[in-house]
């Protein structure tokens, strides 16, 4: 091999980003302690954008969460985690902001790595994130991968 990540490999890492959860619904650590509330609780609209810069990988995802009021007053239970079968992924590093928080994604999958920063910032009815990561597999040079995250307010929980 050439020592070129093949876009192939890109692209299952972008997809494997475009699985991203709000942290209270995995196993998350202990949340910081409770303040005000960052965002409104209710149902949410969370959309991925995935892209390798250099390739036409690309792949947007539309998801809906509930933030229930314990959730929306700490910002560790409103970070994104990153989750695909087989990759194990954490938020590290979560440094809370005036109106969000930066953070670093760790993720491992066999014989690869995916890590980077990772920022959010919130207001009461939408947010707007960003994490910049680099893919890197044994064998092969690094690679580039850029999300984008947004999320808004659509209505009350059910």
């Amino acid at each position: 091999m050439n020592g070129l990540i093949p876009i192939r490999a890109v692209a299952l890492a972008a997809l494997a980003l475009a699985a991203v959860v709000p942290a209270h619904a995995q196993t998350a650590p202990p949340p910081a302690a409770a303040g005000p509330a960052l965002i409104k609780p209710g149902l949410w609209e969370i959309t991925v954008l995935n892209e390798t810069p250099g390739s036409s990988t690309r792949r947007s995802v539309v998801s809906r969460s509930c933030f229930a009021g314990e959730d929306v007053a700490s910002v560790n239970r409103l970070l994104p985690r990153q989750r695909e079968a087989g990759m194990q992924c954490e938020n590290r590093d979560v440094r809370p902001t005036a109106h969000g928080a930066t953070w670093q994604v760790a993720c491992t999958v066999k014989g690869a790595s995916l890590s980077g920063p990772a920022k959010l910032s919130l207001a009461g009815g939408g947010y707007v994130g960003e994490a910049e990561l680099e893919l890197k597999k044994s064998g092969s040079k690094p690679a580039k991968v850029s999300q984008r995250i947004s999320g808004k307010l659509v209505g009350e929980c059910k």
